[in-house]
């Protein structure tokens, strides 16, 4: 069973219990629900653990930044704005309590950088990995959430800054794109969002199936990192197949109109670069179309964490 089929498979035991409150739930970047008394609240929860996200040895300072990181990406993806954090830490073996204190420390100090405080959560250890979850709430401004369910044909396929090789270090510093998202959904009418974390194939073709459309990726339009340049020397990959595949960018891809799209390249968001990669298409199959015209079925290459 594959990481989308469990998704899809909880999705279906938890629709049955799901409130009215509740207007987006399982399946998207986060929740959302409506408050008593008006207004939304984003919530969503991201986990990392040693061994998948991080390695053994790794400074806590960076584990704790990426854990509210990767929290935070995902409410940007709904173009919504940090309220708090909660975190949950499994320590594992590690009695080490420089790392304990340092941890908790890039915890706080991540947050703060984010006005998303941490609030409060939880600590406990035990033989085995470490790994920490973090819970961030949001809320969405004046512009509404915006869910990776509203691609249309007709509009222009979208990416913020450069993908691929991002285990060359940018997965544990990254910043996450939430200025960027609240710029582009004030100041453009965006139809579809979310954030590259699996990989721009296999989150490409999450919006598609969530929007029953097509999407044609131009691999020639693609920006391509230097990160993902030098990984290829090494695996012997294009580095295009690190560009579609890698994940962890935790940049966005958006879809709006081809007008529309025009303008954001042109003006950038918040001093992001941001390319148009492709096409959105009535059809229900998606396509690579290669740099020598060859037209390929998309493939989710990404991130798989239940093979």
């Amino acid at each position: 069973m594959a990481e989308r089929e469990l998704i899809e498979y909880i999705r279906k035991l938890a629709a049955v219990d799901k409130p009215p409150w509740a207007t987006v739930g399982i399946g998207d970047d986060a929740a959302a629900l409506e408050v008593p008394g008006g207004g939304q609240l984003v919530v969503t929860t991201d986990m990392v653990i040693e061994g998948v996200h991080f390695q053994s040895g790794t400074a806590a300072r960076l584990v704790g930044r990426k854990a509210v990181a990767r929290a935070l990406s995902d409410i940007a993806a709904m173009a919504a704005r940090p309220l708090c954090t909660l975190a949950a830490v499994n320590f594992g073996a590690c009695r080490d309590e420089t790392t304990w204190q340092e941890l908790s420390r890039a915890l706080c100090e991540t947050a703060r950088e984010f006005s998303a405080p941490l609030i409060g959560g939880d600590v406990a250890s035990g033989a085995g990995p470490m790994s920490v979850t973090v819970t961030a709430l949001g809320i969405p401004g004046t512009h509404g959430i915006i869910t990776r369910a509203g691609a249309q044909p007709g509009d222009a396929i979208c990416v913020t800054g450069q993908l691929g090789g991002s285990i060359r270090g940018r997965h544990l510093e990254f910043r996450p794109r939430i200025e960027e998202a609240l710029a582009l959904a004030e100041r453009f009418g965006v139809h579809a969002l979310i954030d590259i974390s699996d990989g721009l194939s296999t989150d490409a073709l999450h919006v598609a199936e969530a929007s029953a459309v097509g999407m044609v990726l131009r691999a020639s339009e693609i920006p391509i990192s230097l990160d993902a340049v030098d990984l290829a020397k090494e695996t012997g990959r294009p580095p295009i197949w690190h560009a579609l595949n890698d994940g962890e960018d935790y940049e966005l891809l958006f879809c709006l109109s081809e007008a529309q799209a025009q303008e954001v390249v042109r003006t950038g968001l918040k001093g992001t670069v941001v390319s148009i990669v492709g096409d959105v298409t009535s059809e229900r199959e998606s396509y690579l179309l290669a740099s020598d015209g060859r037209r390929e079925p998309l493939a989710a290459e990404g991130w798989e964490h239940l093979t």
